[in-house]
């Protein structure tokens, strides 16, 4: 009979996984239709009618969790999710809806997690477990997400000297900044390279070039593209030699890079001081004392 509330708790929690992967794949399922939809509407002279029994078939599942997590998070969540977001390099207004009903999917899994870990130690102490999973599933997208703009901040600014160098050369060949940076976007990949094709997409649709950039500098938080959008405002504004401006910005964040370079290779000695004091030594002082050790042991249980 003990076993029936685990069993239960094991049963619920795969159904809330599963239901959880299911909504997560329902969006792309959705566009799909919807695709279908609008081809059979072209075909039949009724598009209108074709999306709207496509917009028919969307979960009321779907819909009632995200009134649940829009519920549960205020105006200043969802702004930081969508910024978030932004830095991650989804500017689509869509996915802070996906990322809300993963916040309760996830909410809804830790709360069955935790029930089932502390009706396994005997409850008492452990129904700790309960909120604190709950609360640890509702904000882990938002962690993920997070953590998945600070890896793009490094890429790009990984990425960022080589990206100028190749702007150089094509502005100093004789191309303009936008055909440069049409160069850039289809020649190199990475979110650099994909930054500056949306900020040429920006161009082309009537945007200037102080605008698209500075739009650019504000979906990142990498210090060294907000410098190098910087110094393109200002050659706009004083009039400087573009290629003059690339050259030197280039040369400037290689020499960054190599001092980074240095930086991380100076950390390393210290990073792996822990691993070898709790992996290496150990076994080191084992392999070397233990014979020692046992032969002492030896001599003392002889001798008493």
């Amino acid at each position: 009979m003990a076993a029936i509330p685990v069993i239960v708790s094991l049963m619920v929690f795969g159904v809330i996984v599963y239901g959880g992967w299911w909504l997560m794949n329902r969006r792309e399922q959705a566009a799909k239709k919807r695709s279908l939809a609008m081809v059979q509407g072209y075909a039949s002279n009724n598009i209108h009618e074709a999306l709207e029994a496509a917009r028919r078939q969307e979960s009321v599942l779907r819909t009632a969790v995200l009134s649940l997590g829009e519920a549960l998070t205020t105006k200043r969540q969802r702004e930081r999710i969508e910024r978030n977001a932004l830095y991650a390099g989804k500017n689509d207004p869509a996915l802070v809806e996906e990322l809300i009903i993963r916040k309760v999917i996830f909410m809804l899994a830790g709360l069955v997690f935790g029930l089932l870990l502390a009706m396994l130690l005997s409850g008492g102490i452990w129904w700790i477990f309960v909120p604190v999973m709950t609360v640890a599933g509702l904000f882990l997208p938002d962690l993920l997400i997070y953590n998945e703009g600070l890896k793009r901040d490094e890429e790009m600014q990984r990425r960022l000297p080589d990206a100028l160098d190749m702007l150089n050369l094509c502005v100093e060949s004789g191309l303009s900044f936008q055909a440069a940076m049409s160069q850039v976007a289809d020649n190199q990949s990475g979110p650099m390279a994909e930054e500056f094709g949306v900020a040429l997409k920006e161009m082309q649709l009537g945007r200037t070039r102080s605008e698209a950039l500075t739009a650019l500098a504000g979906r990142t938080r990498t210090e060294d593209v907000q410098r190098f959008v910087s110094a393109m405002l200002q050659v706009d504004k004083i009039g400087v030699p573009v290629a003059a401006v690339l050259r030197e910005q280039a040369r400037e964040m290689r020499a960054k890079r190599y001092a980074r370079a240095r930086e991380l290779a100076q950390k390393v000695p210290v990073k792996i001081l822990i691993p070898l004091m709790l992996c290496l030594l150990p076994a080191l002082f084992i392999i070397i004392l233990g014979p020692a050790a046992y032969s002492i042991y030896k001599v003392f249980a002889e001798t008493l």
